[in-house]
């Protein structure tokens, strides 16, 4: 990240121990404690909508994007993120240009996102999932590992993951997907709408 990590910890609604991967747990109840001792936030939970819902309750922590140094950004996304908040960048992640991006996504190990793309809030792209150029993924649309949404005609005519929308792990996304509905297969086709 370039920066220097004092100290982690993890905060659990209920500990079930004292450390996790060696690192301090500790109870929700010790967020006002940490915050005046200047901890900066991050919500490490990859279902959108209880991220979402995590942020909604603490939404006056500081949460600073988290970006691993093998992750590349294409021209000037770098400034890009740094007006935006809470997500997590993790290694291999390729960031190509004139992305727009959203606040608290995942990105997950190896994943791509190519130019034009429209990244709105707390979306996530799992292991090694293509976004091809002039795609824009809606608030909390979720992309499979290994999946891919193929290119949009132009600038003006993207593809479009609806909200809330699920590609299936593998799918090959051809065309529009609806808000809350799941696709899965080559071409990914609708399976069944999701319960809001």
């Amino acid at each position: 990240m370039g920066k220097i990590i004092d100290e982690l910890v993890y905060i659990d609604l209920n500990p079930q121990g004292n450390t996790y991967f060696g690192f301090s747990i500790v109870g929700e109840d010790q967020i006002s404690q940490l915050v005046k001792e200047g901890y900066h936030f991050a919500i490490g939970v990859g279902d959108n909508k209880s991220r979402r819902r995590i942020f909604e309750k603490y939404s006056h922590l500081s949460f600073p994007n988290i970006i691993h140094p093998t992750a590349s950004l294409g021209f000037k996304q770098g400034e890009v993120l740094n007006d935006k908040g809470g997500n997590v960048i993790t290694a291999g992640v390729r960031f190509t240009n004139n992305i727009k991006m959203g606040n608290f996504g995942i990105f997950n190990l190896n994943c791509t996102i190519g130019h034009d793309c429209i990244i709105e809030d707390f979306v996530n792209v799992a292991p090694g999932a293509n976004i091809s150029g002039n795609v824009c993924l809606k608030k909390g649309s979720y992309i499979g590992t290994n999946a891919a949404v193929l290119q949009g005609r132009s600038i003006e005519s993207k593809i479009i993951i609806g909200q809330f929308a699920t590609v299936g792990a593998g799918a090959v996304v051809t065309k529009n997907v609806k808000d809350h509905t799941v696709v899965a297969g080559i071409p990914g086709k609708p399976l069944r709408p999701i319960e809001i």
